[in-house]
């Protein structure tokens, strides 16, 4: 086998393996199908090549070089359908790409029809080359633009690309003009030149560079994959070129083997250390942010605010990495999804952007654990943000995503290095301790507080208790005293009837007394109810103050107690749809609260609506409503309150959550706070792991749902 044949069989393997290669990793990316063509055409070169230079017999070499002479005709054909993918002008380029495959088309029939070229002779003991026809020249002039056209759609686009397609485009500008020379250099034996084409070799390094371009291109810089080669073809000309000159000169005696010998041990040593120096040359700056980002990591496990940490990360990307955009998302577990929690100035992701546990982009992020690259996202974002970010970094914790940032480019238009993804994931970790330490420390603050509110409300509740007992003392005094005082006026008119006979004023006096007397008793004894009715919401049963199954039908009827307490009303205008033996799952007092909240502000809307009815006729047609259910679910328990008020105003909807708000219109005293609503939403939806939402029309009526979470879920939910 001689050394062109040879050349030819590792094109030919190389080409065939890396191609398919390239075309499993990602068969469905047009770029990838694109390559494989282009090394399809180069295997089917190489194999020709292989073949005519082991043929002997001029009717097998000149079969074998027809197919080479295609393959040749197909690779810049194809070189140019993969340029035209590689720079995004291949929808602009379809009807001109055509034209190039019908006239490469025409010159392939030529090339079956023997019009290129008359016969195969031998040539200086290089195998047998044809004798090229005037039609040839027009093919190689043809071959020349083909190749130089491709290299200047790379060139231009290179000066407008950025980041990782710039870096890709620079190493196929690099392989496309290794694969050209090593081509070219078997033109001269066409035309009877003796320079062997020893240089075909060179197509499967353009290959393999190809391939690194289109799969890992993202981890490399080109110069230090150019400084590593240069640097070993300077050690290893050193190591075999100086034993080789001694050679010629002592006729490779003792003193070329020793040299050798010397120099062979020497040069694996000196070529490590070498790139190293070169590397930390080329990539200074890199390595000094990288090591400032993992001194930085200390100073984030110090802060314990999580605004100010996030701050304090997107700080640190656009001042030391220098990324046009960084985004942090934080996983929310009450809405399912990972929210926008901090960004830099810019406008890629919208305020309140998020993504759904079920997302595309969380589903990676799960399955790969570790930042992504520009390659592997673009295909999930529209084209305004595909175009911005350019790197994803999760954070996990005990194997859960916590959250995860996006970066956008450089500022230096550089791209992100095998370096880079390294340091990144390494501060990962960190980022996810120091964010899991502030949210633990915003867990804590929130139940203290819940624990101080709970504290708070028992002590109220004792001193409701002393202050009732009191109030209950007085209460008895009265009660005695009128019970006392009607006493005496009817023994006195037992005694005397004949008195109050003669005396009518005496006797109107004694009726009046009676009355009042009664009037007393009966206020005795619905003041005593208020003051029960207090005392038995402030001081429940202990258990009440813990998660536990409730009895729904009881809670309201105690909200129902509270309200007609609070607005000095005999009856609500309300309707229970509650089964006797339901239950909801919670802290009963404050499902009370939320319950009472609620019919409070239904009854104060049908009040409003009725002073807003001007006419007198529409107030008494009105007809007031207030409806209480239950709807029970596999997963949580729904309460349903509604009614027939005045509703809410459109413009008060987003508001209506907000602590001192209030819609309470002028007839109500001025002291409303305003606050009843945001607490019942943070009892509902921080202490319940529940939801509160409404619907509204305003002069139609509102119905407010209160959403509490099954026994099973609500565990869940708090673990």
């Amino acid at each position: 086998m001689t050394f062109l044949a040879l050349t030819g069989f590792l094109n030919f393997i190389g080409s065939a393996f890396l191609g398919t290669v390239v075309l499993i990793k990602k068969p469905r990316r047009s770029l990838n199908r694109h390559f494989f063509y282009l090394n399809f055409s180069i295997a089917f070169f190489s194999i020709g090549y292989f073949f005519w230079q082991m043929s002997y017999k001029s009717s097998d070499a000149m079969a074998w070089f027809k197919i080479l002479c295609a393959g040749i005709i197909l690779i810049n054909v194809t070189y140019l359908h993969y340029v035209f993918d590689l720079v995004d002008r291949y929808k602009q380029k379809k009807m001109e790409l055509a034209v190039y495959y019908f006239i490469n088309a025409i010159f392939i029939f030529m090339n079956f029809n023997s019009l290129l070229y008359s016969r195969l002779e031998p040539r200086f003991g290089l195998g047998l080359w044809p004798n090229p026809t005037m039609l040839f020249h027009v093919y190689l002039a043809f071959w020349l633009w083909e190749c130089v056209y491709g290299l200047i759609l790379l060139l231009r686009n290179l000066r407008v690309s950025t980041g990782m397609k710039k870096e890709q485009i620079k190493y196929s500008i690099v392989a496309a003009c290794i694969a050209f020379i090593g081509g070219a250099s078997n033109w001269p034996l066409w035309y009877g030149v003796n320079f062997p084409p020893y240089a075909n070799v060179l197509i499967v390094v353009s290959i393999c560079l190809q391939t690194y371009a289109i799969i890992r291109y993202q981890l490399m810089d080109i110069k230090v994959v150019l400084t590593r080669a240069g640097i070993f073809l300077i050690v290893y000309t050193l190591v075999l070129g100086i034993p080789l000159v001694i050679g010629f000169r002592s006729n490779f005696g003792l003193l070329s083997f020793i040299a050798l010998f010397i120099l062979a041990t020497i040069g694996p040593i000196l070529y490590p250390v070498m790139q190293k120096k070169a590397e930390n040359m080329l990539l200074a700056r890199q390595r000094e942010y990288q090591r400032i980002l993992h001194e930085s990591a200390v100073l984030m496990l110090r802060e314990h605010n999580l605004g100010r940490l996030l701050k304090l990360i997107i700080y640190g990307m656009r001042t030391i990495v220098k990324v046009e955009y960084v985004a942090i998302f934080l996983n929310d577990k009450d809405e399912c999804c990972y929210k926008l929690m901090a960004a830099s100035t810019g406008a890629v992701f919208p305020d309140g952007a998020r993504f759904g546990y079920e997302d595309p982009v969380v589903d990676l992020l799960n399955t790969q654990k570790r930042p992504l690259m520009y390659e592997e996202i673009s295909h999930l974002f529209n084209d305004h943000i595909k175009q911005s970010i350019h790197l994803l970094v999760p954070s996990f914790i005990y194997n859960t995503l916590l959250g995860f940032m996006a970066l956008g480019e450089k500022k230096n238009k550089s791209f992100y290095t095998r370096d880079d993804l390294r340091t990144f994931d390494i501060l990962s970790h960190q980022t996810a301790l120091a964010i899991e330490n502030c949210m633990f420390i915003d867990e804590r603050k929130k139940t203290q507080d819940r624990l101080f509110q709970a504290e708070k409300l028992a002590l109220i509740g004792g001193m409701a208790e002393g202050v009732a007992h009191q109030i209950k003392n007085r209460l008895s005094s009265f009660s005695l005293a009128s019970r006392q005082m009607q006493t005496e006026i009817h023994n006195f008119r037992a005694k005397y009837p004949d008195v109050i006979e003669r005396m009518p004023d005496l006797k109107e006096i004694f009726d009046s007394l009676d009355e009042i007397g009664e009037l007393m008793i009966d206020n005795v004894k619905r003041t005593d109810n208020v003051i029960q009715g207090i005392v038995n919401y402030t001081l429940r049963d202990s258990k009440n103050n813990y998660f536990s199954d409730h009895p729904f039908k009881e809670i309201v009827d105690g909200a129902i107690e509270l309200a007609k307490i609070k607005n000095c009303i005999e009856e609500l205008p309300v309707t229970v749809d509650v089964d006797p033996g339901d239950t909801v799952y919670g802290v009963m007092r404050q499902i009370l609260e939320s319950v009472y909240n609620m019919l409070d502000n239904s009854y104060e809307a049908i009040e409003a609506k009725k002073h807003n009815y001007k006419n007198l006729d529409e107030r008494m047609k009105y007809n007031p409503s207030i409806h209480i259910k239950l709807i029970r679910r596999p997963d949580s328990s729904i309460i349903e309150i509604n009614d027939n008020g005045i509703g809410i105003a459109e413009e008060d909807k987003n508001k209506i959550f907000a602590p001192y708000f209030s819609t309470k219109t002028s007839y109500k005293s001025k002291s409303v706070s305003g606050i009843g609503l945001h607490i019942v939403q943070r009892m509902i939806e921080e202490n319940h792991r529940g939801k509160i939402w409404f619907t509204s029309e305003f002069m139609k009526g509102t119905s407010f749902f209160i959403q509490l979470p099954a026994k099973n879920n609500a565990l869940n939910a708090a673990q």
